[in-house]
């Protein structure tokens, strides 16, 4: 079966499929969005929707409503293997990623887009080179669907862009991470005083290797309930196969009295979940004729923050702009969008050489070395001329 051809179709509404899909809606621009799962649905994620994604959420009129299902976080305490500590100001919102996607694809249909769920593409569709649509299976049947451009927003390790051959995982670049909820939290009541007014964790140990675990109060009860978000990120493949994460969260926790104390009476109340990332978008191409990557599917993630939600924003709405002016053009080549999409981006200069990836990850390694971050911690707290110079930056 055929359907009329739209604009623009947008494969996956997660975060930047939705904010995408928005921003063309807002716009006037005929949008389908298609998502494989039925909202509400998860996706394991540290839940910090950090200033670039709010500042989104605030152009499209969605923040109230995270604001109301969110702890608000004001400082991060940081730890060492040692135990040293110290906070730092660091805010952002903590709701639960299932309420944050619900959010976004509800917004973008408030603005016009049109949201079929339960909707699964199976390939695109070509014609002389140029992408003019997908083919999909919707309520049983085998659906064409055309459109003049095709968004690829369909999440890390994307399976349409393999299918295009722009999809490559650069193993120097990867990171593995797992969380769990847990309720029953012991939080430091002087800095946890109610939902909007609370701190998170962030924890390196020996047991990471170049890593990090976090703990984060989530959800309107996240600081009354003591429900956390917690998990472990660690930047070393090999290591991730001789010891599971589970086990290092645990083995850290007993370690450090101050983190026991904090989880002497909490209980895990979901699944340990995860997978793994991209820490730089490298040699994923972004746009080509007739279509665009955004998000997870571009590999598009903060180095070491790892603020993926605020770079699949960013992305989408650059994507979104980079349409409009290929449509104002009638040009959607792929040369037309990837200049259009890099313009909105501001990612001219992103072209990562394989040296400069090195030194990326020569830099995490020295950064999550427990000795150095041992370090770093203690000057943050007892020198106040570092502390100064280095959180200015």
């Amino acid at each position: 079966m055929i359907i009329a051809e739209r604009d623009v179709i947008i494969v996956g509404a997660g975060p930047a499929g939705s904010i995408c899909a928005a921003y063309l809606a807002k716009a006037g621009v005929d949008v389908l969005l298609l998502e494989k799962d039925i909202f509400p649905r998860d996706k394991a994620c540290g839940d910090m929707e950090c200033e670039g994604i709010v500042s989104h959420m605030g152009a499209l009129g969605a923040v109230e409503e995270l604001d109301a299902l969110s702890t608000c976080i004001r400082n991060l305490k940081l730890i060492s293997n040692r135990g040293n500590e110290t906070l730092i100001p660091f805010e952002c919102y903590c709701a639960p990623r299932y309420e944050l996607d619900r959010i976004l694809s509800e917004t973008a249909v408030k603005h016009g887009a049109e949201l079929r769920q339960s909707c699964t593409v199976t390939g695109l569709i070509t014609e002389n080179g140029t992408v003019t649509g997908v083919r999909a299976k919707y309520k049983g049947e085998d659906v064409t669907l055309k459109s003049r451009i095709v968004m690829i927003a369909d999440g890390a390790f994307s399976s349409l862009g393999k299918s295009l051959g722009i999809a490559h995982e650069k193993p120097y670049s990867m990171w593995i991470g797992e969380r769990a909820y847990f309720k029953n939290v012991n939080l430091d009541r002087s800095l946890a005083k109610d939902q909007y007014n609370a701190y998170g964790v962030f924890g390196f140990s020996e047991l990471t290797g170049p890593g990090y675990f976090w703990v984060m109060p989530v959800g309107r009860d996240g600081v009354r309930d003591g429900i956390c978000n917690v998990g472990v990120m660690v930047n070393d493949l090999d290591a991730y196969r001789q010891a599971d994460l589970q086990e290092r969260f645990y083995k850290w926790s007993g370690s450090i009295p101050k983190i026991g104390e904090m989880f002497e009476r909490a209980v895990r109340i979901s699944p340990w979940e995860g997978g793994r990332m991209n820490d730089i978008s490298q040699g994923v191409q972004k746009a080509g004729d007739g279509y665009m990557v955004i998000g997870d599917a571009a590999a598009l993630t903060m180095p070491l923050v790892h603020d993926g939600l605020s770079a699949a924003a960013d992305s989408a709405k650059a994507a979104a702009l980079a349409a409009l002016g290929a449509f104002m053009a009638g040009d959607v080549s792929g040369e037309n969008l990837m200049n259009e999409y890099m313009r909105a981006y501001k990612m001219k200069s992103e072209r990562v050489t394989t040296e400069q990836l090195k030194l990326k990850r020569l830099l995490m390694e020295s950064m999550h070395d427990p000795s150095v971050m041992d370090k770093t911690i203690e000057l943050l707290e007892t020198d106040p001329i570092y502390r100064k110079s280095h959180l200015k930056r």
